[in-house]
């Protein structure tokens, strides 16, 4: 497709930490098109702002948005309608590009496919975080049948036009998966995923099992939310109380099964708290709220049906 302006987009809420390592990484991307950054300050009260300013420097063009209301999909919202009308990647601020990122996502990116990167958690974890977490040492989003959106939200492309078409993020949906809605709604208005394994991003896992038990619950909790949206309709199968609760039953009934193995008991933790977190976000108020409502006003004005492709 014809060269057209390049926004990287990074929603932040005091990343001060790792907010310059991420932005050297952008600035030393290879064989990349010309872009712009775009940072979203989502109510940071550490000097994540500054930092970023200081390792982008001479080095990117760097232009800061504050989004007050919280929320990642507000603050994505954001820095999109900020973004020049082209590609959109996004990415996070804890996590770091690989040198190809901006490169391979591009090349992804047409007027009928998104881009959906791949993963990499060996890079910025250590053995025993990535034992805890069940990680591979990477992930490439798998293209389902039925479809059920795996685009990881810190590495993945789209036109702007496509964000527009679709409605953008959902500002009703914050934390694990609430991007995942957002392209499903994409894939039902006729656009497809172009899975680009070459696009990595080495993500950054929260160290230790409370971390990852809460993870799995808020996964979980997420679903049974995003279940009531417009794209949510490839999550209810998987998602509504009676098969939640069937599977609940049934790992309870299998509980002896995994006692006596520690690995094992921690798998099976894992699945019991994805399940009663689906349970608990379909009766939440606002997965209820969200189930009884019309699907929301575009968060650009813009229809949310789009060309079939």
């Amino acid at each position: 497709m014809p060269a057209q302006p390049v926004s990287v987009v990074i929603p932040v809420l005091n990343g001060a930490a790792t907010i310059g390592r991420q932005i050297e990484a952008l600035a030393h991307q290879r064989a990349a098109p010309s872009f712009d950054v775009v940072l979203v300050d989502n109510g940071c009260t550490d000097d994540t702002v500054a930092v970023a300013r200081a390792a982008a420097e001479g080095k990117l063009r760097l232009q800061v948005v504050h989004e007050a209301a919280p929320g990642v999909n507000r603050a994505r919202n954001a820095g999109v309608r900020a973004a020049a009308d082209g590609i959109v990647l996004l990415c996070d601020a804890d996590d770091e590009v690989a040198p190809a990122w901006v490169a391979s996502l591009c090349a992804g990116v047409d007027e009928a496919h998104w881009a959906a990167g791949a993963v990499d958690y060996r890079s910025l974890n250590d053995d025993a975080t990535v034992a805890t977490w069940g990680c591979a040492d990477s992930a490439v989003p798998s293209v389902t049948t039925p479809y059920v959106d795996r685009t990881f939200g810190g590495s993945c492309a789209f036109l702007r036009s496509m964000w527009e078409a679709v409605g953008g993020f959902d500002p009703r949906l914050s934390g694990p998966t609430d991007e995942n809605e957002f392209f499903m709604r994409a894939f039902d208005a006729g656009f497809r995923p172009h899975v680009v394994p070459g696009a990595v991003v080495a993500y950054r896992l929260r160290p230790g099992a409370r971390a990852w038990r809460r993870m799995r619950y808020r996964s979980g909790r997420g679903q049974g939310v995003a279940a009531g949206c417009a794209g949510g309709a490839h999550l209810r199968p998987l998602c509504t109380p009676p098969r939640s609760i069937v599977l609940l039953l049934k790992l309870v009934a299998v509980a002896p099964k995994y006692a006596w193995s520690r690995s094992s008991r921690h798998e099976w933790v894992g699945g019991v708290l994805r399940q009663w977190g689906r349970v608990v976000g379909w009766f939440s108020p606002e997965g209820r709220a969200i189930r009884a409502a019309a699907p929301p006003a575009s968060a650009t004005g813009a229809s949310r049906s789009g060309p079939a492709r």
